[in-house]
């Protein structure tokens, strides 16, 4: 019987993030959200009794797993996890690691992996997109989520100001500023035809994050350049990324930065 499942819970950017209205308990939003290859590592066990319990205790992950033990009647479990994915910089480090705790308990109790999906997707934003992963356009409060095809395998620079960015206060502050208008599917048309895409880019927190953290502004001007395909500011940050196509130029481009940097890539898919 198995006893433990490690897995791998991939960071994503968001690409593109319009705002589009506010319901009560959420905002509507339409965003472009692509996995990228940084990860965080899970390990969900099998324990005595039926307490559930976790490294980080308060994390979404056992929100996650306590509703499905909830709903499938099962044991005890703890939620051991190596951090890779910077905490609160808009990279859905907590969401990443909850969608892959959800696919490990359903592994761990031969659980129906879409019953479990449908039984937690609509617990947190990102979430949905999180237990597939790849290219999506996101809708609503993001559970709904529609799959696109990959795009090319991009370079992907990412730079950390010192400071994060409260994704609470982020959109708080956002709803009382302008909103700007576009299309994360012309977005993503540009990038899947490998042109320059700078031009369709929208991340309506970019403006609010840049009032709660002075770097934001000066960092993504330095960070912009005619080789880089999209720049721009991930979630409600503070994490910024350039994508490029050759992970050389992604590279240099590092180099010149003052900010802790890190290269990556992007990924056609995550399961």
């Amino acid at each position: 019987m198995t006893e433990s499942v490690s897995l791998r819970a991939y960071a994503k950017i968001t690409l593109f993030l319009r705002i589009k209205g506010k319901e009560e308990t959420h905002h509507d939003v339409e965003a472009l959200q692509q996995s990228v290859d940084l990860f965080d590592e899970i390990t969900l066990s099998k324990q005595e009794g039926s307490e559930i319990t976790s490294d980080y205790e308060g994390d979404n992950s056992l929100v996650v797993l306590r509703t499905l033990a909830e709903r499938f009647s099962l044991g005890g479990m703890h939620l051991s996890i190596r951090k890779n994915i910077p905490i609160g910089g808009g990279l859905g480090g907590s969401s990443a690691d909850a969608a892959a705790a959800a696919l490990a308990c359903a592994e761990l109790w031969r659980l129906d992996h879409e019953r479990v999906k449908r039984t937690v997707a609509n617990l947190f934003g990102d979430l949905a997109f999180q237990m597939t992963g790849g290219t999506a356009l996101a809708r609503g409060f993001g559970d709904d989520v529609e799959t696109l095809p990959a795009l090319p395998r991009y370079a992907v620079l990412l730079a950390f100001p010192e400071k994060g960015v409260s994704t609470a206060e982020a959109y708080a502050l956002s709803d009382s500023l302008p909103k700007g208008r576009g299309s994360a599917l012309s977005l993503y048309g540009a990038l899947a035809r490998g042109e320059k895409a700078d031009r369709y880019y929208l991340n309506d927190l970019l403006p609010a994050a840049s009032i709660l953290n002075d770097e934001i502004a000066a960092a993504i001007e330095a960070m912009r350049d005619n080789v880089a395909l999209l720049t721009g500011m991930s979630g409600s940050g503070s994490t910024l990324f350039s994508l490029y196509a050759r992970r050389e130029d992604a590279e240099k481009k590092a180099k010149s930065l003052s900010l802790p940097t890190l290269v990556t890539e992007t990924l056609a898919a995550i399961r």
